[in-house]
């Protein structure tokens, strides 16, 4: 992960931060660990220097208009936002509408948007790819998208 890590344009920037902001949506208990073990990972990859805040919210919550505008608020103002999901075709109506919120409230400031999914053989998530990846264009951000790696046999 140093390797994808440091080809990112904001690396250098997020080495130098003190405070480091992520803002998480995951479907479940699977996509939520997902997300926390990259956290984990990223916090050690900075060293002991940035403090991490992390906020996750369940997919679940998006539904509710007051969690929503709160989760898109945080997004905003993050330095990397995840989105942690299983594969499917595309995503739910109340992911597009807390992206909608906060692509609105994004200042010019840089940020990553990072897309985890399951590993390649349960599927594919190419149709949500490409529109993660226009968000974060249309947002002014890196995109990263990984799949969980195959287990060993």
């Amino acid at each position: 992960m140093d390797t994808i890590l440091s080809r990112l344009r904001v690396w250098p920037l997020w080495q130098k931060a003190k405070r480091f902001a992520v803002s998480a949506v995951h479907e479940d208990s699977a996509t939520g660990a997902r997300a926390e073990e990259f956290c984990q990972t990223l916090a050690k990859c900075l060293g002991r220097t940035s403090e991490i805040s992390k906020e996750m919210w369940l997919l679940t919550e998006l539904r509710t208009s007051q969690l929503r505008a709160i989760a898109a608020r945080e997004a905003a103002a993050a330095d990397l936002v995840i989105v942690s999901l299983h594969h499917a075709e595309t995503l739910p109506n109340e992911v597009k509408s807390w992206i909608d919120l906060w692509l609105k409230q994004k200042r010019s400031r840089p940020a990553v948007l990072l897309a985890l999914f399951d590993p390649l053989y349960l599927g594919t998530s190419s149709s949500i790819q490409v529109y993660l990846r226009e968000v974060a264009r249309r947002g002014n951000m890196e995109f990263l998208a990984r799949s969980e790696e195959k287990p060993e046999d």
